[in-house]
């Protein structure tokens, strides 16, 4: 891919930036990449393991919060 050399402005890092960002955004999407409906079914499981561990940490602050919130009501 060339590129209009129109400014006096070195922009090289610029570039080095955005190519290495969209080799992330790649490698992220390749992971959920795959034929059909396993496609699909990857990424609902993929969503699913992420909401549901979300969910046990809300649920497991919350329980930590009642436990204290107990004990002091106990005092």
């Amino acid at each position: 891919m060339g590129r209009a050399n129109n400014s006096s402005v070195d922009t090289t890092d610029g570039f080095k930036i955005a190519h290495e960002g969209k080799q992330q955004q790649i490698a992220t999407l390749s992971k959920f990449q795959g034929k059909g409906a396993e496609n699909n079914e990857n990424i609902v499981n993929a969503r699913k393991k992420a909401n549901v561990s979300a969910a046990k940490a809300k649920a497991k602050a919350k329980a930590k919060m009642a436990k204290k919130s107990r004990k002091k009501n106990k005092k």
